[in-house]
């Protein structure tokens, strides 16, 4: 049988598994083996993936960050852009990562030119356009033949003469569906329920709030004493999250992996969530949560000049409204933390009725028809003869 080849670029750990759906997308719309190149994370190694460098080596938060590993990732980018001139893929997919996309896919045109050779260039999640400016989407589509949108708003953003931008669904919508139609009796309010800590998924975010949420979670211990508490990490952090833990005084499980994550959204009644996509997928299962953000100085100070939004939490923004209370940096403290999960605590069946309404909302927003996640990206790779 014959073998095509495909190059795809994750750089974390919510990249790594967008990146393992498309492939299984790829792999729809082709009769023939798909060899694939590039750089991914265990998601798509489970799918037969081999990466040439260290994912983690990408995942750069804040402006500080990606000036002080500039070299190394220019360095990264020419000899991922020499493997793609040599190995000639039938396309290349970059997901998520998206300054370190714009960059290497910026040098990649210019080598493509070079020497006479072309062919897609897509981007799996559209750059926060509705966050931080329209100034980001011209430079994405002035590089990419494609954007594959999570949120149904993006596409208006781009010119449609310069580059397909379409809307395929959020995977995370498409989870909670699932898990939705499992005919499973309501939670029943208990002082013994499990609360859920999601410090963040980098190791740059472990470093400005675990701290915090951990004190946050001994407080809020000390009022309910029976609770207990879920930790979800990866297993590139178990080591250190597991290091970490061994401070505080909490009846506290840690966890790895996607599906050991999965399977805590069903067992916990609330939880302290660092800003992210963790916090989109408490909401779609209908989870009371309390949100955080804590980052240096002066990342807090530029994100604050050039963000428009009220706050970096995902349903609160697609919603327009307050879903979850959000504490940001110096806001953030072990007193407001807790004061606020008290709160939900203490309201549990009001809060849970309530977030209940929102998922609903968020799931209708969040799907592209019929379609599964997969199905989706599939449908407009075909569609738009793109690979």
């Amino acid at each position: 049988m014959a073998r095509e080849c495909y190059y795809i670029l994750a750089g974390e750990t919510s990249a790594d598994l967008l990146a393992s759906h498309l492939m299984r997308a790829v792999q729809k719309n082709t009769k023939s083996q798909v060899d694939w190149i590039g750089i991914g994370g265990e998601q798509m190694e489970k799918l037969g993936f081999t990466s040439n460098e260290d994912m983690s080596k990408l995942s750069v938060v804040g402006f500080l960050e990606a000036i002080s590993s500039y070299s190394i990732l220019l360095q990264i980018a020419k000899e991922q852009i020499e493997e793609i001139i040599q190995s000639r893929p039938k396309a290349i997919f970059t997901v998520d990562t998206k300054q370190f996309s714009l960059k290497f896919v910026s040098l990649l045109r210019k080598k493509m030119d070079q020497v006479g050779w072309h062919v897609p260039i897509i981007q799996l999640v559209a750059p926060t356009v509705w966050a931080w400016g329209p100034w980001r989407a011209k430079k994405f589509e002035k590089l990419f033949d494609a954007i594959l949108c999570l949120f149904p708003f993006e596409p208006s953003y781009f010119h449609p003469k310069k580059t397909h931008a379409v809307f395929v669904g959020h995977p995370s919508a498409y989870q909670a569906l699932e898990i939705n139609k499992q005919t499973l009796p309501p939670k029943q309010v208990s002082q013994n329920d499990f609360i859920g800590l999601m410090p963040g998924s980098r190791r740059s975010e472990i470093a400005f709030n675990f701290a915090d949420i951990m004190c946050s979670a001994e407080i809020f211990f000390n009022h309910f004493p029976k609770c207990q508490f879920i930790l979800p990490t990866t297993s590139n952090l178990e080591k250190l999250i597991n290091e970490q833990v061994k401070d505080y005084r909490l009846p506290i499980e840690v966890v790895v992996g996607r599906e050991a994550f999965e399977d805590s959204l069903s067992k916990i009644s609330a939880a302290i969530c660092v800003s992210g996509t963790a916090t989109l997928q408490l909401s779609l299962s209908g989870i009371p949560a309390v949100t955080c953000y804590k980052t240096n100085a002066l990342n807090y100070l530029l994100m604050r000049i050039v963000f428009k939004q009220k706050d970096p939490i995902l349903p609160n923004i697609l919603l327009q409204k307050e879903v979850y209370p959000c504490f940001l940096q110096s806001a953030q403290t072990p007193k407001n933390l807790s004061s606020a999960l008290i709160d939900i605590y203490d309201n549990i069946s009001a809060y849970r009725q309530t977030m209940q309404h929102n998922s609903e909302q968020l799931l209708q927003a969040l799907m592209d028809g019929d379609r599964n996640f997969q199905a989706s990206i599939a449908y407009h790779l075909e569609k738009n003869d793109l690979c």
